[in-house]
């Protein structure tokens, strides 16, 4: 497949698809087989959204994955990791067992598991009734895990985080600086919805937020313009550079319907304004998909390229994808989009999806 007259970088080009790899970016001279004409639009990698916990109504805990990878691939997101809650191991495993292909929609890897190792200082809209120290038991009788979220001040966190073999993110968390440093040594690679639900920023007692800056990791950013008010987002990206940042949705059940009331984690939340909240008050995730959080991210003043990278090639780098950029060899993962950032079209493995 060709298609023609795109624009990628600001430049009007071609790209070339075979076996759902991108094979060939510049001229093309159409020689048989079939021609797409771009006209004109932005090429953008497909987005990956490493924390997403439902949509439509829809949540991981409960199944329903084709449902939400049909919704995923419509909003332009290519790949998503759908993610657990803080409950019970059984659980836990239940929602492991679901198949996560040989169904049309967005890519799933593998699952996201939120908890249960986590802070009750910290637990958010979490069930603090399911909260434990890490044990690698849980991870053993669960499938196709590959990231997990923990706060590492908790009993055995170091030993588990060097014995896992999976991606490992800090979160939910109440640990100082130097927890969290050795946490990065012993293999965390990452933070999970930053500045959300962990230690804040202090001069004195900088927490997980600095440590993860200084050794180098990436950081997790629900860019909806509610978890984090613009100029925290334009600091972090600053802190963390264009290569660090990850953007995810944090979506919940709740994404794509009305105002109302629903369950999370075993817990009533009430979605009113666009903004969920468990009944304490606290905030249980949000209700935007990435696609959109990446163009809010644009208009808080992240540069548009800027964006892009942080909800496709960074999270496909931290996640060990062949994903996320446009460029030969790599998955023709991929959108259409007009010069505002408005989603026209998407490609799966090269195939454009109606």
């Amino acid at each position: 497949m060709i298609i023609k007259n795109v624009k990628i970088k600001e430049k009007i080009t071609d790209i070339q698809v075979e076996n759902g790899r991108f094979t060939h970016i510049g001229d093309v001279h159409a020689d048989g087989g079939k021609v797409i004409d771009g006209e004109g639009l932005k090429l953008i990698p497909g987005l990956i959204d490493i924390h997403s916990h439902g949509c439509l109504g829809y949540d991981t805990m409960e199944g329903n994955l084709p449902e939400m990878a049909a919704y995923q691939l419509a909003h332009g997101i290519t790949t998503w990791y759908p993610t657990t809650m803080t409950m019970s191991f059984e659980d836990i495993r239940r929602a492991t067992e679901a198949p996560i292909t040989g169904f049309p929609g967005a890519h799933i890897p593998g699952f996201h598991l939120e908890g249960p190792f986590i802070s009750k200082k910290y637990k958010g809209a979490q069930n603090e009734e399911f909260i434990k120290a890490p044990t690698m038991e849980l991870l053993k009788e669960c499938k196709n895990v590959k990231l997990i979220t923990l706060a590492p001040e908790l009993a055995g966190s170091e030993e588990f985080i060097r014995a896992c073999g999976i991606v490992v993110a800090l979160g939910h968390t109440a640990c100082d600086y130097d927890t969290a440093v050795r946490a990065f040594r012993a293999g965390a690679t990452c933070l999970t919805h930053t500045f959300n639900a962990m230690t804040p920023l202090h001069h004195r007692e900088p927490g997980p937020i600095p440590a993860a800056a200084d050794c180098g990791a990436y950081a997790q950013l629900i860019s909806d313009g509610i978890h984090v008010h613009p100029a925290m987002v334009r600091l972090l990206f600053r802190l963390f550079g264009d290569d660090r940042v990850v953007l995810i949705s944090d979506s919940l059940r709740a994404t794509g319907l009305d105002d109302g009331e629903f369950m999370f984690g075993g817990q009533k939340v009430i979605l009113k304004d666009g903004v969920a909240r468990i009944e304490s008050g606290a905030i249980a995730g949000s209700t935007t998909d990435l696609f959109e959080c990446m163009r809010r991210a644009v208009s808080f003043g992240i540069p548009e390229e800027t964006a892009i990278r942080a909800a496709s090639e960074n999270p496909a780098r931290l996640m060990g994808l062949n994903k996320g950029k446009i460029e030969v060899g790599y998955d023709a993962d991929f959108l259409l989009v007009t010069d505002d950032l408005r989603l026209v079209k998407v490609f799966s493995d090269g195939v454009e999806q109606k």
